[in-house]
């Protein structure tokens, strides 16, 4: 009967907990779980190849250019790092997506415009599940959920998205299935 009462989301949790599989992929060749010093260490080799810079902030950036979900090459800024636990190994990856041509009154440049071809561009990098909307931390918002790995996409602000990849089995987000109940 509880099952009647469940959401979508928490019913796409245990669907995919159960599955058993792991994906700790975040983003060239950084996982869940590599420590401070192997995260150094690759944003090092992906600077020497030219691929990543020094953002602000303390975050490392990657300018690209999307034409797959843009009427025409757009050029657009990803900022990203991670937060470490007590053990100094990756639980989650914050990444904020901005154009780069952004401006206040550049109205097709806002987050709101960027938020659903964020969305489209997270699909083609990580494949799997859908987005759906789901309450995650107070928040309504889209979730896509692969195994352990949950990315959280919403506006932070007028210029930029965030997006939160975590692993829900990592006891900082320790998933509790039975806790979402309609």
């Amino acid at each position: 009967m509880s099952g009647c009462f469940q959401s979508e989301y928490t019913r796409l949790v245990k669907a995919e907990l159960a599955k058993g599989v792991r994906h700790d992929s975040l983003l060239f060749g950084i996982r869940f779980g590599d420590t401070r010093n192997e995260f150094y260490g690759k944003c090092f080799d992906l600077n020497r190849q030219q691929l990543v810079t020094a953002g602000a902030g303390n975050n490392v950036e990657y300018i690209f250019s999307d034409s797959l979900f843009h009427r025409k090459p757009t050029n657009l800024s990803l900022l990203f790092y991670p937060s470490f636990d007590q053990n100094d190994k990756i639980a989650d990856m914050k990444m904020q997506f901005t154009y780069r041509a952004w401006a206040p009154w550049n109205r097709d440049m806002q987050s709101d415009s960027l938020l659903g071809k964020t969305e489209k561009i997270l699909m083609n990098w990580y494949g799997g599940n859908d987005f759906i909307l789901a309450d995650v931390a107070g928040k309504r918002m889209p979730v896509k959920l692969d195994g352990n790995r949950r990315i959280l996409v919403y506006t932070l602000d007028m210029k930029s998205v965030l997006v939160e990849v975590q692993d829900i089995l990592h006891p900082v987000f320790k998933h509790d299935s039975n806790s979402e109940k309609k």
